[in-house]
């Protein structure tokens, strides 16, 4: 049995909690909460304050630590700064996760319960599978993306870096939707979607440019 960190005690990190509990690979889990953020109680449990901490000492202690996060610029900050340290982010997989032995799901990402990752897909570093996805085969998905539960992917789609997916939505076979995207809850995805966006509605279309924001 291994001792586990997550970094992140919000609404995310107990998420992460559920599948790692699931996972019935470790002995012990803690919180390490982030500076940016602070932390809720979570019962039972303790939760290191980051701001009072050596970070670098603490980590140490543990045989594996996963950052917990719905932010993704927040979870690359994180992830770079263990990497920085020499230590490797955990993956964290709900056991009733279905995932090809020919899919790849890469260093850091944590993969919730019931999602379904098909054959041939890849899933970059740092990502978020929540409850019910399903991706299919082909797809691939890049580094620190967050999609939300119930989204479901056809074959072929291709994912951006530091996306994010809404709750319910749909993305057809073949597309591609660009880097730093905000797809909104329950969008019908049927063709591109260019970089730095926010695309909603069935079908999806571009709501505006996050430069607008």
């Amino acid at each position: 049995m291994k001792k586990l960190l997550i970094w992140g005690a919000g609404d995310q990190g107990t998420a992460t909690l559920n599948c790692a509990i699931a996972m019935n690979e470790y002995d012990q889990i803690d919180f390490l909460d982030f500076k940016e953020k602070g932390h809720r109680e979570i019962s039972g449990f303790t939760i290191y304050e980051e701001v009072e901490e050596d970070i670098h000492h603490l980590l140490k202690k543990y045989d594996e630590v996963i950052v917990a996060t719905g932010d993704n610029d927040l979870r690359e900050k994180k992830i770079l700064q263990l990497k920085s340290m020499n230590i490797q982010p955990a993956t964290i997989i709900h056991p009733t996760a279905a995932i090809s032995p020919y899919a790849k799901v890469s260093k850091g990402c944590t993969v919730s319960a019931a999602a379904s990752i098909n054959i041939n897909a890849q899933i970059g570093i740092g990502c978020i599978v929540n409850t019910g996805v399903i991706i299919e085969h082909d797809c691939i998905v890049r580094d620190f993306v967050n999609i939300c539960p119930a989204v479901a992917m056809a074959g072929h789609a291709v994912i951006g870096y530091k996306t994010f997916i809404g709750i319910g939505s749909t993305v057809i076979d073949g597309v591609t939707i660009g880097e730093n995207v905000t797809i909104g809850a329950g969008a019908v995805v049927i063709g591109n979607i260019p970089d730095n966006t926010v695309a909603v509605g069935v079908p999806a279309k571009v709501l505006k440019t996050k430069t607008e924001m």
